[in-house]
């Protein structure tokens, strides 16, 4: 994993990209476990916004892949996340659009084409339209504003997060609402967020050795549920926000993810 040859795939060959600034590999684990990878990348727009890109190929729980593209305007709010998630010979694809004070949400299913079975994700492309034979499962609008966070569950779009957050320092916390796209039905959750941005701190990396990294903590918080039953997330970024590590506590099982492979080409953003 760590020769993997990451100028080989074009994540993007869109012409409204001007640049690449970053892309990498996350090695996934579970109870520490390896069970997938996720390839991602950084793009400038245009249109002077951003746009993020994942690709995704689990093992666990069950075999699947899921592709995400989060386009944002310069100030990392979003203009409009995708994903993709194909699991048991079914795709599922779903478009959470801001307009205005709402939120418009579409989720289309389809069987899988005998091609795209079995096939890695940077073997395909991200489907941003809809195939004829789709059915729409899911149509709703629900209120939105500038404040609200859109999130999925990639190590990446946390980095798009801490752009938002850049005004912590040390010590201090922020509260965020945050509507999650969730698993497998990509049906949309709304919840509160609490990032702590606990310390900076020496850590270890297949990346680098010695690094100093900023720690920050997630809590998650949903009406009516306990939190011992809620994801504990704490996680470890680079001066640029790229999430070097990630452990996520959740019950008795750990989920997480370490950067294997990565490449800072723009500049600061």
């Amino acid at each position: 994993m760590e020769d993997f040859d990451l100028d080989r795939f074009e994540l993007d060959k869109s012409d409204r990209i001007t640049c690449r600034i970053a892309h990498g590999i996350y090695r996934i684990l579970h109870n520490r476990r390896v069970v997938g990878e996720e390839l991602w990348g950084i793009f400038g727009l245009l249109s002077g916004g951003y746009r993020l890109m994942t690709e995704i190929d689990l093992r666990w729980p069950v075999p699947n892949q899921q592709r995400a593209q989060l386009d944002l305007d310069s100030s990392w709010s979003a203009r409009k996340l995708w994903v993709q998630l194909d699991l048991e010979g079914r795709r599922r694809v779903a478009r959470y659009m801001p307009d205005n004070a709402e939120l418009e949400i579409t989720i289309y299913e389809e069987p899988l084409r005998h091609a795209d079975l079995g096939r890695m994700p940077h073997e395909q492309q991200l489907q941003l339209s809809v195939m004829t034979r789709a059915r729409r499962v899911y149509a709703a609008r629900a209120s939105y504003g500038p404040h609200i966070f859109l999130d999925y569950g990639s190590t990446l779009l946390n980095f798009a997060h801490l752009q938002r957050l850049r005004h912590l320092k040390p010590g201090s916390q922020a509260q965020i609402e945050t509507v999650v796209v969730t698993q497998p039905l990509l049906e949309p959750l709304s919840l509160s967020q609490t990032y702590c941005y606990v310390r900076d701190e020496q850590i270890t990396s297949p990346v680098e050795p010695f690094m100093i990294a900023r720690r920050y903590t997630i809590e998650e918080h949903v009406a009516g549920k306990d939190k011992d039953h809620m994801p504990f997330t704490t996680l470890w970024a680079d001066p640029y926000g790229v999430i070097i590590k990630q452990d996520v506590l959740l019950g008795k099982e750990t989920h997480g993810c370490e950067l294997v492979n990565y490449r800072w080409i723009g500049e600061k953003v």
